[in-house]
């Protein structure tokens, strides 16, 4: 059964008063709000829980401090009848309601919150060395903020810096699964908040630090993808379908992208200015979409063959539909050049290889050849954009059987050398 109850704090040493604390006990729960109120203890009555004379004023003199007793002790059970439909209601969301209450007089438009905070970050004021972030990173940013917003309306759970909790984090992460969302997607928004409350602590906002609880951490899972070798890229770089005017500018888009490890949106927007030539011959050099930086990619000899194929458009390559229709047409086109192996995917081994491709299988399919061929992860990583090694190792598809493939070339070459050594 719920029950309020009001009781004095044992006064401090050379302090006449007590501060009145307010208890509310429900559902095996118990909430303690202070709310600044203090009294002689001679002027209390402990049986009725009250101050002896009705006259006695709040510490402002403002209002009758019995009648404040009376007002916290209805916020308390009438916020709990009104949300113990929805279940039990959670401590932080009475306290709230005693707090606005307390407040609602001294409103502090310059008060830092935690959706305050947020808006800074997605209005790109928060940077990270004085670097602006990216409108990809302030994408997710805003769609972080939908999910917390949504998940407050629906849990009933008001959010701030020092509600950002285990309780907070144990029900968000059940209101994310409800919506089906992957674990992958879910670990990163984890990620996110647990950036906005980093930033909250050094800006002195709060001294909550439960967010870096071991438990407050949501876990990724290895995305499943694919990659082409580099038999199966001239398969299609071969595949006549020059009477299909529709799916041969996008196989020669798509494997023009195997072999500079582009983005689609970098690949697929190639100008002219971005093709240089010097005495090593000719190269691309382009700063990228996403990370804003240079790259630049020697243009091997199928890259050059692409480029006479298309030398009469002004950057002497197919025009690019839009990434959705592209990885509509790619994967007729490896239908039509029989990509049908099965097994390459560990999340679904039924799906034939053609129905596995998409735009960015040409980037994959760059960075893992090269790196099986053995060179080294470092280079790639200046061309892919990848930070850590550890990050590009995630990112390639290399089965065991790859991995085993390219150890037994390694082996062989070193083996032969200790031989032509022990014959020489």
């Amino acid at each position: 059964m719920a029950s309020v109850n009001f009781y004095l704090k044992k006064p401090e040493k050379d302090k006449v008063k007590s501060l009145i604390y307010l208890q509310f006990k429900y559902n095996n729960i118990k909430l303690v709000f202070s709310f600044g109120q203090t009294i002689d203890p001679k002027n209390w009555n402990s049986n009725k829980q009250r101050v002896k004379s009705n006259n006695h004023t709040t510490n402002d003199g403002k209002s009758s401090l019995n009648s404040l007793l009376d007002v916290l002790q209805s916020i308390c059970e009438k916020t709990y009848n009104d949300e113990i439909k929805n279940g039990i209601p959670q401590p932080v969301l009475i306290k709230q309601q005693l707090n606005s209450y307390m407040n609602q007089n001294k409103v502090d438009v310059n008060k830092p919150t935690f959706y305050k905070l947020i808006d800074r970050f997605t209005n790109n004021e928060i940077h990270f060395k004085g670097v602006e972030k990216k409108k990809v990173t302030l994408g997710k940013y805003k769609t972080v903020l939908k999910h917390l917003k949504d998940f407050e309306l629906k849990a009933r759970y008001p959010l701030d810096f020092d509600t950002i909790n285990l309780d907070f984090f144990y029900k968000f992460l059940s209101f994310l699964k409800a919506k089906g969302l992957s674990k992958n997607t879910i670990a990163k928004i984890i990620q996110i908040i647990k950036t906005f409350m980093n930033e909250a602590v050094d800006l002195g906002y709060t001294s909550n630090m439960q967010f870096k609880n071991k438990k407050f951490t949501a876990s990724w899972e290895e995305t499943d993808a694919i990659y082409l070798t580099e038999k199966e890229i001239l398969k299609l770089y071969k595949l006549d379908l020059s009477d299909n005017p529709k799916l041969e500018p996008v196989k020669d888009l798509f494997v023009f992208g195997c072999y500079v490890g582009l983005r689609f949106s970098d690949y697929s927007a190639i100008k002219p200015e971005h093709i240089i030539s010097n005495e090593d011959g000719k190269f691309i050099r382009i700063r990228t979409k996403k990370t804003n930086e240079q790259v630049i990619i020697p243009c091997n000899p199928i890259v050059l063959k692409l480029f006479e194929k298309y030398k009469k458009n002004q950057n002497k390559l197919p025009k690019a539909p839009s990434n959705q229709k592209f990885n509509e047409y790619i994967k007729d086109v490896c239908k039509i050049a029989k990509l049908v192996e099965t097994g390459r995917l560990i999340s679904d081994p039924n799906k034939e290889l053609w129905q596995c491709v998409s735009s960015h299988t040409a980037r994959r399919s760059f960075a893992t050849n090269l790196y099986l061929e053995g060179y080294p992860p470092i280079e790639i990583m200046k061309i892919t954009g990848h930070k850590t090694e550890k990050a590009f190792l995630t990112y390639i598809k290399v089965s065991k059987l790859d991995a085993a493939k390219r150890l037994g070339k390694h082996m062989s070459l070193k083996w032969s050398e200790k031989l032509l050594k022990v014959t020489a």
